[in-house]
């Protein structure tokens, strides 16, 4: 996967050579600031070796056209700010994926997560070939909700028990943005 550069972001797969700044970023979180924010985590013992796995895993899934992950990165300084994902969730006549974001929680409330979704949005159509792209948020995550508006997706449905979080099974809800509601991002 080739590197996707937005207004303020670079938008990569990770390399082994982002190892100490994943490692400061993530030690830089502030404490949790809602249910769906880890938070600070204690990176003491998390190696290279064992970001190198990771990185190995992240590319299989690439090759396998499973999932697609890129590091965020600011261009003005080159700080990690998080990550985007996207899920193929399938191919032939639908065309379909999810797409995940998080952002360390130091880099909350500047635009980035809407800045990113809508980068991937572009790669999804464009570089992916998908149709169909889809954002499942949890029903009180109204932070996720506001960034996938931002970014041009629209309320489709509630999808009831949906994902099993926690021991439960949960309502989500589906926000979605198609290739032919898409302009230039």
């Amino acid at each position: 996967m080739e590197p996707f550069f937005t207004e303020r972001l670079v938008m990569r797969p990770y390399t082994l050579n982002d190892y100490e700044e994943y490692i400061r970023q993530m030690e830089r979180r502030k404490h949790s600031q809602h249910q769906y924010d880890e938070g600070y985590i204690d990176m003491k013992g998390f190696t290279k070796e064992m970001f190198q796995e990771k990185l190995d895993r992240f590319q299989r899934w690439a090759e396998d056209d499973h999932v697609y992950v890129w590091a965020l990165f600011k261009k003005e300084n080159g700080e990690l700010i998080g990550h985007t994902d996207l899920m193929v969730l399938s191919r032939g006549d639908t065309q379909w994926g999810v797409t995940g974001y998080a952002l360390h929680n130091q880099f909350w409330g500047e635009g980035f997560g809407t800045e990113a979704l809508k980068g991937l949005t572009n790669i999804a159509f464009e570089k992916l070939k998908l149709h169909r792209l889809e954002a499942q948020i949890n029903l009180d995550n109204e932070a996720s909700i506001k960034t996938a508006k931002r970014a041009g997706f629209e309320y489709e449905c509630v999808r009831k028990n949906f994902l099993f979080e926690n021991g439960c099974w949960t309502d989500h809800v589906i926000y979605v943005k198609t290739k032919t509601e898409t302009s230039a991002v």
